[in-house]
């Protein structure tokens, strides 16, 4: 995408069009940017102003600047909270002054909160009494931004307040203030994590959990691991995305063990996704020892629903294992996952599925063969409609409408008269997502 193209493109007014080339602008180095954003400011319709506001990172120009200020104003909350965001780290005095003026008047906390961390991105000492006058603000998202802000600043009487602060009666701040001491080389506080990791109050918790992952302390790995095992969902879930960022190879092996300890499907999700990010060899070998000796298919097949979810190559040898698999959930699920690797050779592996003895195998991977750019998938298709059990039919119309072929519609709309109820959903189903195609 070049200037002329975008030109040509801005000089029509559909929403669409303008959109498209707004992003555009923040994916490619395109000279004269400016005039495009300052259209889009203008525009007066909110989807094409907020992409504008976006794209005007790219940009330095004072009237593009003053041109966002005037949307703090805005009757429209979300303008406000997208010109607070692009007003980040621009510190010019007229910027300061309207973001200052701004916290004077707005009533909606989450906006206030968010131009709290605006003051917080201008670095400057001169907003210390402000920033202390927000730590007394009744909603803790605003306090907690309000502590994040003063970390920000390199002033030795910020070292003192957020000592203070270490003792605070809330979570959120305590969490901060820790973190924004350990970031300027000061350990003040970090000898009371431990014993906040014994509270009742799954909330504190859950910060201890966080704030362990940002200062990464030679006991975080040790005290996190610990976690995952918490009563709490939503503690054993901030663990994960901690260790996550700690990025130690060493916990996997606790990390899996985790996840057939796991109840919650979407933290069985994120274990997965974190083990492979840190290592994707080590986090396999020892995801594939577990699935061979693991004797519930139930968890074998959850296991291999999220390896689909990485989509990293280095899942396809458990993946292939997967699908020859007793089990038919594990086996479909194998075929969803390795269609998620997106590659085209991977077609000859899906092939003899297309007529294995499960309906869902079948479905699944004539939707993957589909999307992989093979058209032979829908023999399969016709003759799974054509089959006396309701099942095969039944996910035949699913398979049909996650394909998504305008071309198959018609072969939908018999279904609708099937004679089992069940099929007749479905079959209802997938039309009513082709209908959103068109």
């Amino acid at each position: 995408m070049d200037y002329a193209t975008i030109k040509k493109l801005f000089q029509d007014r559909d929403k669409s069009v303008r959109l498209f080339c707004l992003k555009s602008l923040l994916r490619n180095s395109i000279e004269n940017a400016d005039e495009f954003i300052l259209e889009g400011l203008r525009d007066g319709r909110p989807e094409v102003v907020i992409a504008a506001m976006k794209a005007s990172k790219r940009s330095n120009d004072p009237e593009i600047h003053g041109m966002i200020i005037t949307y703090l104003e805005s009757p429209n909350s979300i303008l406000r909270n997208e010109a607070l965001h692009a007003l980040i780290g621009r510190n010019h005095p007229g910027i300061r002054s309207a973001v200052c003026d701004f916290l004077k008047h707005e009533e909606d906390p989450a906006l206030v909160a968010t131009g709290v961390k605006v003051i917080g991105s201008f670095k400057s000492s001169e907003f210390i009494p402000l920033l202390k006058a927000f730590l007394n603000y009744a909603d803790e998202r605003v306090r907690a931004n309000a502590v994040e802000s003063l970390g920000e600043i390199n002033n030795p009487e910020v070292v003192e307040i957020l000592k203070v602060l270490v003792s605070d009666r809330n979570n959120r701040v305590r969490a901060n203030a820790i973190k924004a001491l350990w970031l300027k080389g000061i350990r003040f506080g970090l000898n009371t994590l431990p014993e906040e990791l014994r509270s009742p109050n799954t909330r504190k918790r859950a910060s201890v959990a966080y704030i362990l992952g940002e200062i990464q302390e030679d006991r975080s790995l040790e005290l996190l691991a610990g976690l995952l095992s918490d009563i709490s969902p939503t503690v054993r879930n901030r663990a994960v995305l901690s260790l996550g960022k700690i990025a130690s190879a060493r916990v996997i092996p606790q990390l899996v063990d985790a996840f057939f300890n796991e109840d919650e499907v979407n933290i069985r999700e994120t274990i997965v996704l974190t083990t492979i990010r840190i290592n994707p060899e080590q986090a396999m070998v020892h995801l594939s020892d577990r699935f061979h000796k693991e004797e519930n298919p139930r968890l074998r097949s959850i296991l291999v629903k999220c390896l689909g979810k990485a989509e990293n190559p280095a899942t396809l040898s458990l993946l292939t294992r997967a699908l020859r698999d007793p089990d038919g959930r594990v086996r479909a699920n194998a075929v969803e996952s390795i269609g998620q690797l997106r590659d085209q050779q991977l077609a000859e592996l899906l092939f003899p599925l297309l007529n294995d003895s499960n309906n869902r195998v079948r479905s699944n991977a004539a939707t993957a063969l589909w999307r992989l750019g093979g058209t032979g998938a829908i023999v399969t298709l016709k003759q799974m409609i054509r089959s006396s059990h309701k099942q095969m039919r039944s996910s035949a119309a699913w398979a049909l409408g996650e394909i998504g072929a305008l071309q198959f519609g018609d072969v939908l709309q018999d279904l609708t008269g099937d004679s089992d109820p069940d099929v007749r959903r479905c079959a209802l189903k997938a039309l009513a997502k082709l209908s959103k195609i068109t």
